[in-house]
């Protein structure tokens, strides 16, 4: 152990030799420090001390023709891995700006949470938690982006859709209530439609008035007469005509409240099942006297 004098003229100690050498490299303590061993009770200079004598020589002359001692320069620290930061953060940057949203969401959320993980638990060797925090924030805006038009859309293509699916089948439908009422008619009238029963045996034979086309000019009369077997007049409006509108009794049934073509004549009858009854001009479904319903062969 040692004493010094300091510079202030104060005395420091008791130091050991390795805090001496510190002072010594810090500038602290010079040649000209008064110091005094525990064992001695002589102060003398530091450059009088042997153990701190080699403390004091100066660095060695190199010889001609020898360089200066190599500089060694200090070790680079390793780099960081943050590879799979960087990929998290470039997938959640096209999901969410050029709209790939689940392809490169999902996958940006995934590699976000490994690089974060390992940023966190491994610092010495990755880096890029933020990268890593940037790629899921996007990755997760993307999904829930995702998520909200998609909750927005589907219901309304959904609606559409079933829109379409029900004008088509509500017409086919409504059709073959038609033809069921008919044939439900002629059952107790030996097979024939209204429009082959004379008006005397409660048919419509004398109140037909069909065209060139052999469609009736006015079919109201003989849909009125299957009221009880139809039950409602609104199976004589196709869904999807914008010009007709269902009438609310047969008692008002007009020709505004009929979109279906009705087909009379003597051949037009329950022992003709290919025989087409009635047509809808909208869809083009055809109803045949055995009561099923077709789209026309174009």
């Amino acid at each position: 152990m040692y004493k010094i004098i300091g510079a202030d003229g104060k005395e420091y100690g008791p130091i050991t030799l390795a805090q001496l050498r510190d002072w010594f490299a810090q500038g602290r303590v010079n040649a000209q420090t008064k110091v005094k061993p525990d064992e001695s009770d002589e102060w003398k200079t530091a450059a009088d001390l042997p153990e701190l004598a080699s403390l004091l020589k100066p660095p060695p002359i190199p010889r001609a023709g020898q360089g200066p001692p190599p500089i060694l320069s200090p070790l680079k620290p390793p780099a960081l891995d943050n590879g799979l930061a960087i990929l998290s953060f470039v997938l959640g940057l096209c999901s969410f700006v050029v709209c790939l949203s689940v392809l490169t969401g999902i996958p940006a959320i995934v590699c976000g949470h490994i690089a974060r993980r390992r940023a966190t638990r491994f610092p010495a060797r990755y880096a890029g938690a933020g990268l890593a925090m940037a790629g899921l924030v996007l990755g997760y805006l993307s999904i829930v982006v995702f998520l909200i038009v998609t909750a927005m859309v589907l219901p309304e293509l959904a609606k559409a859709k079933r829109h379409t699916v029900t004008q088509k089948t509500g017409c086919e439908y409504n059709m073959r209530q038609v033809g069921l009422a008919f044939k439900i008619w002629a059952l107790d009238h030996n097979d024939q439609f209204p429009f082959n029963v004379s008006t005397n045996s409660g048919g419509t034979l004398e109140l037909c008035s069909p065209g060139p086309d052999g469609f009736e000019k006015n079919p109201v009369p003989h849909f009125q007469i299957i009221s009880e077997e139809l039950s409602t007049p609104s199976y004589l409006a196709c869904p999807n005509d914008k010009t007709k509108h269902a009438a609310s009794n047969f008692e008002s049934l007009q020709l505004a409240n009929v979109t279906y073509l009705l087909r009379t004549g003597t051949n037009v009858n329950a022992q003709n099942p290919q025989q087409v009854l009635a047509v809808c001009p909208i869809h083009g479904n055809e109803l045949y006297c055995d009561g099923n319903v077709r789209k026309a062969a174009r």
